[in-house]
């Protein structure tokens, strides 16, 4: 088999292992009504027909597959181990059981046995943890015959960086294929490292990754500092382009991030994958209910803060231009706080003896209180409950082009910069926060930043 044979066979390999395991899960389930078949005598109690549940066998299948899919089983990881992988099985053959047991529960329809579902789950258990592991080592074979290689670049080229060269050439089932170096110096140096070229400078990453079809980036330069990876992570993005970077693992272990390893040698992934394609839709409900039933309870506090307000002679809301997702603009509410003679674009008040904040503006800066009137541009489609906070259009106007990324998503009204640091940091000085959320942003994160907000506000850390 040529070479380009067995790259054009390796993506098709996942709808291989689809189709494998569909015929393994209709076994299982068939296998297992076989089993409660024989047992009809001993347990006095006759199980439906068989035809019945060869009729059942699409609405056990499709499901079944399909938490599998959702669980990633069917991806093709190159520095996984055997143990990772079948823990995903576990998983997904576990939601697939609550998946046909709740049918069976809900829809009487289908008149399920329970220990045919019950043993389905076990054989399935067993049927696919082999085919599992049969996929994982013809998918091992392929790369080591140069199947599917990946282009990757090299950034640094010190120790770190040449012992990782090392490891990827020691495990040729990775699949990937070193191209060469990048270096953070003024000048090329013109000489190999380790019989790889040194092709450019990390300034010209971008292209030089687009010049040699390079898909991933190993990051092996301590000294690279955080912020500058993290531009190089936002301006390589949209090429398609997948950072690694090596670390010392004692560091992974205790903040309790996930890492993919090259034999003893740790990696991570800089940025999430993809988010997940339900996110956007549901997060809109999430942003609807619970600005409905914020404002409804919030009511008679916006009610005593306009009236007072008014009664101290000032316009209660305070309506400012601030850039949103894409850039767009849009009129962001507030009640003022600061006197109506103050500019009203400058940069925010840093400090709470700031002679433009007014005595009541100080007590709802201090609250939060302020900031309830963007309820009103959450429910208008403006704004999310959880984002990074919006920004004046001439901080925005300052912005570098991978700062820009920022307005990829909805601002919030409360966001990671307001629980870890509230007003102490300067928000347009602090993106990578910003930047956290952007590329791991899920329901859940957002539902941690709303509880996590309450206690902030509360205790009015670092609020004025």
């Amino acid at each position: 088999m040529s070479r380009r044979r067995l790259a054009i066979s390796l993506p098709a390999l996942r709808w291989l292992h689809v189709g494998c395991d569909a015929l393994l899960v209709s076994a299982g389930w068939l296998g297992a009504y076989a089993l409660r078949f024989t047992l009809n005598e001993a347990l006095e109690k006759p199980i439906n027909p068989f035809g019945w549940y060869v009729g059942a066998l699409p609405v056990v299948v499709i499901p079944w597959i399909a938490t599998c899919w959702w669980f990633g089983i069917y991806d093709s990881p190159r520095m996984r181990t055997t143990t990772f992988e079948l823990s995903k099985l576990v998983r997904g053959v576990a939601l697939g059981l609550l998946v046909v047991g709740s049918l069976g529960f809900f829809f009487r329809e289908f008149h399920f046995g329970r220990s045919v579902v019950l043993t389905s789950a076990a054989l399935n258990l067993l049927l696919q943890g082999a085919s599992r592991i049969g996929f994982l080592r013809l998918e091992t074979a392929l790369r080591r015959a140069g199947a599917h290689d990946v282009r990757a670049l090299i950034v640094g080229t010190g120790v770190p960086a040449i012992r990782l060269l090392q490891k990827l050439q020691d495990h040729p089932e990775t699949g990937y294929r070193v191209v060469g170096f990048v270096v953070d110096e003024p000048v090329v140096p013109e000489k190999d490292v380790a019989g790889h070229p040194v092709l450019g400078r990390v300034d010209d990453l971008r292209a030089l990754a687009q010049r040699h079809g390079v898909r991933e980036v190993f990051v092996a330069l301590p000294s690279l500092s955080h912020t500058r990876m993290l531009s190089l992570v936002l301006e390589c993005e949209d090429a398609g382009v997948v950072f690694r970077c090596v670390t010392n693992l004692f560091e992974v272990l205790t903040a309790g991030t996930q890492i993919d390893l090259v034999d003893d040698l740790p990696l991570v992934r800089l940025g999430r994958e993809r988010i997940h394609p339900l996110y956007a839709p549901a997060k809109r409900v999430f942003d609807c209910v619970g600005a409905a039933a914020a404002l409804v309870l919030a009511a008679p506090l916006m009610g005593f803060v306009a009236w007072r307000l008014r009664s101290l002679g000032v316009a209660p809301l305070f309506v400012q231009d601030r850039v949103g997702e894409g850039g767009r603009i849009f009129p962001m509410w507030k009640f003022r706080t600061l006197r109506e003679d103050a500019p009203p674009y400058a940069p925010a008040p840093r400090d709470p003896s700031d002679p433009r904040i007014t005595e009541f503006g100080r007590w709802l800066r201090s609250t939060s209180i302020d900031e309830l009137p963007q309820l009103w541009n959450v429910l208008r489609g403006e704004m999310s409950l959880v984002g990074p906070r919006p920004e004046m259009p001439f901080i925005v106007e300052g912005y570098d082009d991978w700062q820009r990324r920022r307005l990829a998503v909805k601002p919030g009204i409360t966001g990671l910069w307001q629980i870890l640091g509230r007003k102490d940091l300067p928000m347009h000085e602090n993106l990578q926060y910003d930047f956290y959320y952007i590329r791991n942003r899920s329901l859940a994160l957002d539902l941690s930043i709303l509880v996590r907000t309450v206690g902030a506000v509360l205790s009015r850390r670092g609020a004025f």
